[in-house]
């Protein structure tokens, strides 16, 4: 069966991360929302057991120089390296067209914000995030993998995702 070009676009990480709240936490998904001012939401989850819903952003470069930090840096022309919870709070979760679409698209401001990351710079900023004003849990890809490989096991797959990780992990 052909894949349709919206799975084709997906970046692996977002089609990790999607694939783990379907298999390993039971949701529902929507994947890379286009909205107006050339925003985008990577992922919506809905849990229809618990009632869950999720807003999910991948932020992921595996580069040693990316660790998610509290406040965000600036390039000596003053650019944001949009690699602080601060800036991508911003962009991501606070911009009113993102705020606004995830209402309309579960119906309610309830929903639970997540940003996952490969790494951070200190256990403060997991720490911070949590709380006011951003109210972000943060996840590392490493352990939505562990846990995505412990799913998949054997387990048959024609997803290319989550062949590659299988194969992986049998090294």
């Amino acid at each position: 069966m052909p894949r349709s070009e919206v799975e084709k676009s997906l970046e692996p990480e977002v089609h990790i991360v999607e694939r783990y709240m379907q298999l390993v936490r039971k949701c529902f998904t929507m994947t890379n929302i286009m909205l107006e001012g050339g925003k985008e939401i990577d992922l919506l989850a809905f849990n229809p057991i618990s009632g869950e819903k999720f807003h999910i952003e991948v932020r992921i470069a595996t580069g040693r120089g990316f660790r998610l930090r509290l406040v965000d840096t600036q390039t000596k022309k003053g650019r944001k390296h949009r690699r602080g919870l601060d800036t991508l709070n911003e962009i991501k979760f606070a911009h009113p067209t993102v705020v606004n679409a995830v209402k309309e698209i579960f119906g309610s401001d309830e929903y639970r914000k997540v940003l996952v990351v490969w790494d951070v710079e200190d256990r403060s900023v997991i720490d911070q995030a949590k709380r006011p004003p951003y109210n972000i849990e943060i996840w590392k890809i490493s352990n939505i993998m562990s846990e995505l490989i412990r799913e998949v096991k054997t387990k048959p797959y024609r997803d290319d995702v989550l062949r590659t990780i299988q194969l992986i992990s049998r090294r």
